[in-house]
């Protein structure tokens, strides 16, 4: 089944219709093999219900920031659809000011600073790859999020 597919199948057994709800498309957590599975089930089993970008991503890539209410239908390794999601909030902060709060809502890590470490080294390959620097004075783009549909 096609993302676009599965995306109708959520309308018609939700009985809403496409224009009472703010569809983005599709959306994976650009991570392959074991680590992409790995978030699949945790996006699945609810254990991570936030991911981080850096703002500079947006505007390279000519992509309008994220708002609340957006529905995504999130795709495995695979390209294949297996939840919606809709977003619940989004934030634009320093990376610097993110709280263990928000970050432990990713659902991987035990503390700040491994989190801290790992998004670091991410966010650094990324900007590298873009062209941009990345420090931890960097805004990131947090966006919170729910599954509504499997």
């Amino acid at each position: 089944m096609t993302s676009g597919q599965f995306f109708q199948k959520y309308l018609k057994d939700n009985k809403i219709k496409e224009e009472d709800i703010v569809y983005s498309g599709e959306m994976c957590f650009e991570s392959s093999g074991v680590t992409g599975i790995e978030q699949c089930e945790l996006v699945k089993t609810g254990k991570k219900t936030c991911c981080f970008t850096a703002f500079e991503s947006f505007d390279i890539n000519l992509e309008p920031l994220p708002v609340v209410g957006e529905i995504y239908v999130v795709e495995n390794t695979e390209e294949k659809p297996f939840c919606i999601i809709e977003l619940d909030d989004v934030k634009v902060l320093p990376f610097k000011e993110v709280s263990w709060e928000m970050a432990r809502q990713e659902g991987e890590d035990q503390n700040l600073e491994e989190w801290r470490d790992k998004q670091r080294e991410y966010m650094e390959e990324e900007a590298a790859l873009c062209g941009f620097d990345f420090t931890d004075e960097s805004l990131v783009v947090f966006e919170h999020f729910h599954v509504i549909y499997k």
